[in-house]
Formats: structure tokens, C-alpha cells, sequence
């Protein structure tokens, strides 16, 4: 890929196709090579100009963002990022599963929400335009039947069970949530890197795919057996030495949200706490998953070759968080030999 990042916009309002076009060409080092008024002219464009990334909007006539997404993977292969109103937010994570890589909030109706957004939306393109581009063709439905692909481990006693991801991470928690039983014995946590104003929607798409129950955490709530937990928007959550959930504002600043919850949990459970750091940009869940392994609990990492974007991963790897690197069916495949444990009161920590 040249200096210059190419990218193709496609939405079906001129107002916001000019508007975006605007906040891009502010930066000397993106072109905005082509613009779409729907899904079916994004994909036409896609293949003539094959642009290093595309702006999708999720509502578009004649072929909508989730289809747009889809034939783009499998017929002009590009970096994908979906800009849509909280209103679609559970379309834009079925655009997700279909291959795209990020999704973003469009810009509130002021002069200071547009700046943020400029700003915002150019960061991500940058970072995006780092990628690597594969050509996937992704379900669109989640698989029905777990096919392990690398020895699971042996079960134990697990508490809690947390899981971490940013980039590609929806799709991911989608499919491997469908492969756990109604019945699991123990809670899960969820730490998912996600725009303000998609939280309930994500908690939505992943209860529709899922035979669990879905829960935003509120505070002073106990964790209860087969019930994934999600933070509010803007909120970060941890469970209390007492095995309660505490939810807290995101420091501003602060994106460690994974390494809150999983240290919590080492902390909270010990030796009965288990997480995962999956497909991601950066290193967040590394230090907290490593605090669960020095607890004596279990810890995994999604194998690279399975992830969308193997930063975080990786890192926990690096750190010596864990050694277990299985792919989605192969730790759903664990997840599932764990027994519950109620919670121990865990020896004061200096």
C-alpha cells in the first residue's frame, strides 16, 4: 500500500457523503477516490478502484450494508468500516459478522460532535489502513454444532469465566457463544471494545445467537450460573472481593477495560477463575489475564491464524499469560468441560 490511504464512502444521504468526504480530505495522507449513494454501487466501485478501505452505512437501497460487506469480502477484498446510528446498531454487528472490521457511531448534529467524529473517523482509518486485507467469506449465521480443531483441556472447577476483545470481537463472542449450552455452570464476563451508544444492541445480536442470558451489569448484581454480563456504555465493570459486579466510568484516557475485569477476577476467585483474551488490536487483557494464571486459574488466547486482527493474542502470549492458543470451537470446547464452584473468599492480598 502506497503513503497515501485510498477510501471509498458509501452512503445513501449526499449530505453525509459530502460531509465525510470534507473530514477525510482534511488529512494530507487520505484520498477519498470515489463516493456510493447504496450498497450495489459500493460494491461496482470496490471492484474498479480497489480502494485500501470503504465507509459503509448500514441502510442503503437496493443492497443493504451486511450484503455490501459480504460481496466486497469474497469478490474485492477490502478494509471495512461501518458508520451507523445506535438505531441499527444490531445491523451493524450482522455487517460485522459479514466482514467487516470496525463500526463507529455517526456524528451528532453539532459543531463539537462532528470535530470529535472527524478526528475519530481519520484515527480509524489509519489505524485500519495497517491491516492486513484477506479475502473470507464469513457466515452469516452462527454454527450449530461445535467442531473442535485442537485438543480441549481437561475440565476443573471454574466461578467466573472472562473474556476480552476489541477488533473483530463481536463476530467472534457470536460464534462462540452459540456453542455453549443454556445450562453452563458458571457466569461469563464480557469485555468487548465498542462505541458508546452500542452496547444494548450488541447485548441483543449476541442474546438472538446465543442459548444464554444476556445482561448489562449493574452494580451490587450477583453473578448467576449461565448469564454473560456486559458492561454499560462508556462503563467498565469488575467483580468485588465480595462477588458482587461494580460498574464504573471508563477513566478518561484509560482503554484497559479487559485488564479491570480479569484482574478483578483473579483477585475475586483465584484459583477458580478463567479468561480469555480474543481477536484484537493492541495488548488489553495481557496483564489481567496473567494475573488470573499467577492466581493458579485457567487462561487462553484465540489462536492467531483464527483471529481478524492477532495483536492482543498475541501480546498475552508474550507476557507468559498463557500457553493454551485454541481456536473459537476448540476453547468453546473447554468452556464446556468446566464444572461450577462457588465462590472462595480469597486470602487479603497486600
Amino acid at each position: 500500500m502506497s503513503s497515501t490511504i485510498r477510501v471509498l464512502i458509501a452512503d445513501d444521504s449526499p449530505t453525509m457523503l459530502k460531509m465525510y468526504a470534507a473530514l477525510l480530505s482534511s488529512a494530507a495522507d487520505i484520498q477519498v477516490v470515489g463516493t456510493a449513494k447504496d450498497g450495489a454501487e459500493a460494491l461496482e466501485l470496490a471492484r474498479t478502484l480497489q480502494p485500501d478501505v470503504i465507509t459503509l452505512d448500514v441502510r442503503m437501497p437496493r443492497m443493504d450494508g451486511i450484503e455490501a460487506s459480504s460481496r466486497i469480502m469474497t469478490e474485492a477484498p477490502s478494509r471495512i468500516l461501518v458508520i451507523s446510528g445506535a438505531v441499527d446498531a444490531e445491523m451493524s454487528f450482522k455487517a460485522l459478522q459479514a466482514g467487516a472490521l470496525e463500526v463507529m457511531p455517526k456524528p451528532r448534529p453539532n459543531l463539537e460532535g462532528l470535530a470529535n467524529f472527524g478526528v475519530k473517523l481519520i484515527h480509524i482509518i489509519r489505524t485500519m489502513a495497517e491491516l492486513p486485507v484477506s479475502q473470507r467469506q464469513v457466515a452469516l449465521a452462527p454454527a450449530q454444532a461445535p467442531s473442535p480443531v485442537a485438543p480441549a483441556p481437561q475440565g476443573g472447577r471454574v466461578t467466573g469465566f472472562g473474556l476480552v476483545a476489541s477488533t473483530g470481537g463481536p463476530p467472534a463472542l457470536c460464534h462462540l457463544l452459540s456453542l455453549l449450552p443454556p445450562q453452563l455452570p458458571y457466569p461469563i464476563f464480557i469485555a468487548q471494545h465498542v462505541s458508546v451508544g452500542f452496547t444494548a444492541g450488541l447485548c441483543q445480536w449476541l442474546g438472538a445467537a446465543s442459548s444464554l442470558q444476556l445482561e448489562v451489569a449493574q452494580t451490587g448484581v450477583r453473578p448467576q450460573p449461565g448469564y454473560v454480563y456486559l458492561p454499560p456504555d462508556g462503563h467498565q465493570f469488575e467483580v468485588t472481593l465480595a462477588g458482587d459486579l461494580q460498574v464504573e466510568p471508563i477513566p478518561v484516557g484509560k482503554a484497559s477495560l479487559g485488564d479491570t475485569l480479569l484482574s478483578s477476577l483473579a483477585l475475586a476467585y483465584g484459583d477458580r477463575a478463567a479468561g480469555a483474551v480474543l481477536t484484537g488490536m493492541g495488548s488489553d487483557g495481557a496483564a489481567g489475564l496473567l494475573a488470573i494464571r499467577k492466581a493458579g486459574g485457567r487462561t487462553f488466547a484465540q489462536s492467531p491464524e483464527s483471529c481478524v486482527v492477532p495483536g492482543m493474542p498475541e501480546a498475552a502470549l508474550r507476557s507468559g499469560a498463557t500457553d493454551q492458543m485454541l481456536s473459537l470451537e476448540a476453547l468453546a470446547a473447554a468452556m464446556r468441560s468446566f464444572t461450577g464452584a462457588a465462590p472462595v473468599t480469597p486470602a487479603v492480598r497486600n
